[in-house]
């Protein structure tokens, strides 16, 4: 049986799509899908289920287009801060303005792609009865039809919330077509019983470019964790209407992602290596053992910019910020507001306080500052506008090597799906969460399953031969403990229990730049993580960058030939001083940052995207409602 299964590069077989945004689930179908002479082999079913693929596999995107997730993937996260364009809807997912813009009502790709891909399973699951196949297959291409369709429902309540759900093929004349939205718990437990039937009748093995069981839980313990957090953090809905929601169907949702994991965590297949860079730099993942689903890429085939950009070239695109690089725990696992080994107290130069730090980030961010607005500064490597310049997407040996694959030329680095490692924390942070709602209770062996595996990894810092591990943590008395002392968090939200908040900063340090903290902020309803600024005024970190001081940088200026400042800081220690030459980078300054105000609707409904108004209007026209999201009305 073989243990790697992929998407490949291209999706050559794609089909084309059969609905938009005006008229989903309406268009008369293509000749081939409701032609019974179509619906005969499983080949047949193999290529159409195809066009499933590239909606929800992007890997680092193709070519020189955006990177589909990863580095930039978190934009305007407490992660990750783009330059551009940074107080326009075009900024990025997790970004919310300061007012209301009709700019959010207009943007329909999440709408209609997705009830596109839910009528393509849909006429799949109509077929499948009468084809001239064996029981074990009409059950496996039931599976699969069933995971994309749970996939696309799942995507669209992320961005909506309750959205109307069908499941058969419509005729353009039933007024079903035109149902009001159901409600979120409602389609989740579509979902949940999508995943299952998947989970159970999907093969573990259909070849390596096709979806198997393993995929499916997998995928199955992502999905069902953001619906079931959603749905205890936020209710029914957003703002003044939302209502509690039972613990019984909060359970039902995070058995279900306990289930997709254990799938996984069983088959004996995936462990976590001693890797980690190179997770996202290699140009073969068949063999590794924690890549549970991949993207290939192929020179002379289709390749990705991700690499190059992470190179010699300026990251324009944005940095890290400060707020996650002080997430980062010290070697003797404990945070650097209580490690005696945090070298960055006095001062929080970068060359102080990377020492001792989570060897993870040395395979995350470069030890050294490479600022873009730095006069007179000159690096061979990329550059930030954080001064934090990437390394987790850039290969060391080909770069030392100056492979044309980080100085320009599109790379074959393919691109990790989803991987063991993030199966591990959506189960422990299920386990967790269940235990709390009437599941049976958190133990040290969930840990042990989890988050210790991930702390068993040996790594090396940059630069060093000596590979470091992370030391396992023990559950003790409602508290985490690191060797027999307990973590105590001065930075720790004081709405999260100890245990809840050091799963998740194991998650955020694990999954960086890889498109989940923004997700994760959102079904946690801690969107006031992002705000751009303290209680008192200040810049909160979320929104600085690297610490400088100017005197410590030779041939450095921050300012340019004209006497115009060019480089701006924040100094903790004299807040007011806006011509500082040390401190935090500052470099999205206005007043038109956000500042998230909790329990507010203003504030509350970025939590889900406006119901697209073509949409409305298209109802409106039939004589139909569908109804819009608190605050967008």
């Amino acid at each position: 049986m073989k243990k790697k299964h992929l998407l490949y590069s291209a999706c050559l077989l794609a089909l084309t799509s059969l609905c938009s945004c005006e008229d989903f689930l309406n268009k008369e179908p293509l000749e081939k899908q409701t032609n019974d002479s179509y619906w005969q082999t499983e080949t047949s079913l193999r290529t159409y289920a195809q066009d499933f693929y590239s909606s929800y596999f992007k890997g680092y995107g193709t070519d020189y287009t955006v990177f589909a997730g990863y580095f930039s993937g978190d934009d305007y996260t407490d992660d990750f801060i783009n330059l551009n364009n940074a107080n326009t809807y075009s900024a990025g997912y997790i970004y919310f303005p300061t007012s209301a813009t009709t700019d959010w009502n207009s943007k329909t790709a999440i709408w209609s792609d997705n009830y596109s891909i839910i009528y393509k399973a849909n006429v799949m699951l109509e077929k499948i009865p009468g084809m001239s196949i064996s029981e074990e297959a009409k059950n496996h291409w039931t599976g699969v039809a069933r995971y994309f369709r749970a996939m696309a429902y799942s995507y669209l309540l992320k961005a909506y919330g309750g959205v109307p759900y069908i499941d058969k093929v419509i005729d353009p004349a039933d007024e079903a077509l035109y149902k009001d939205r159901d409600p979120y718990l409602f389609v989740a437990q579509k979902v949940l019983e999508d995943f299952q039937f998947a989970l159970a009748n999907v093969r573990t093995d259909d070849t390596k470019r096709q979806v198997n069981r393993y995929v499916v839980g997998a995928y199955m313990s992502r999905e069902l964790l953001y619906q079931a957090t959603w749905l205890k953090y936020h209710g029914t809905t957003v703002g003044p209407t939302s209502e509690p929601v039972a613990d019984s169907e909060i359970k039902a949702l995070l058995q279900g992602a306990i289930d997709g994991a254990n799938v996984v965590m069983n088959s004996g297949l995936y462990h976590i290596g001693n890797t980690y860079n190179a997770l996202f730099t290699t140009d073969d993942l068949y063999n590794n053992p924690e890549v549970i689903w991949y993207r290939e890429y192929t020179t002379g085939l289709q390749c990705n910019a991700l690499m190059s950009y992470n190179g010699p070239e300026t990251q324009t695109q944005g940095g890290v910020t400060q707020n996650v690089i002080e997430s980062y725990l010290c070697t003797d696992g404990l945070p650097i507001g209580q490690s005696r080994l945090y070298q960055g107290k006095d001062d929080p130069s970068i060359w102080n306080s990377f020492q001792n730090r989570d060897p993870r980030l040395y395979q995350t961010v470069a030890d050294s500052l490479r600022i873009t607005s730095a006069i007179g500064v000159k690096y061979a490597e990329g550059t930030s506008p954080t001064g934090y310049a990437t390394k987790k997407f850039l290969n060391d040996e080909w770069w030392e090597a100056r492979s044309a694959f980080c100085t320009g030329i599109l790379s074959p680095a393919d691109a990790p799906c989803i991987r063991y490692a993030e199966v591990l924390l959506n189960y422990v942070e299920a386990r967790y969460e269940i235990a709390r709602v009437g599941g049976n209770a958190f133990t040290q062996d969930d840990l042990d399953k989890s988050i210790n595996q991930l702390r068993k990894r040996q790594l090396t810092a940059w630069g060093e031969t000596e590979a470091k591990t992370m030391p396992a943590i023990q559950l003790a008395s409602g508290n985490i403990q690191v060797n027999g002392v307990t973590i105590n968090d001065p930075a720790r939200d004081p709405e999260v229990d100890p245990v809840l908040w050091e799963i998740r900063r194991e998650r955020r340090i694990e999954l960086i730049m890889e498109g989940r903290r923004g997700e994760d902020l959102r079904r946690w309803a801690k969107f006031e993580y992002l705000n751009s600024e303290n209680a008192d005024g200040t810049p909160s970190k979320t929104f600085l960058g690297a610490y400088v001081n100017v005197a410590d940088y030779e041939g450095m200026s921050s300012k340019n030939e004209n006497g115009e400042r060019v480089l701006f800081l924040f100094d903790p220690e004299d807040p007011t001083n806006t011509d500082s030459d040390k401190g935090y980078i500052n470099y999205l300054r206005g007043d038109d940052l956000r500042v998230f105000k909790k329990g507010e609707l203003n504030s509350e409904r970025y939590y889900l995207r406006a119901i697209p108004a073509s949409q409305i209007t298209i109802y409106e026209d039939k004589g139909y409602t569908l109804t819009q999201n608190p605050g967008w009305e």
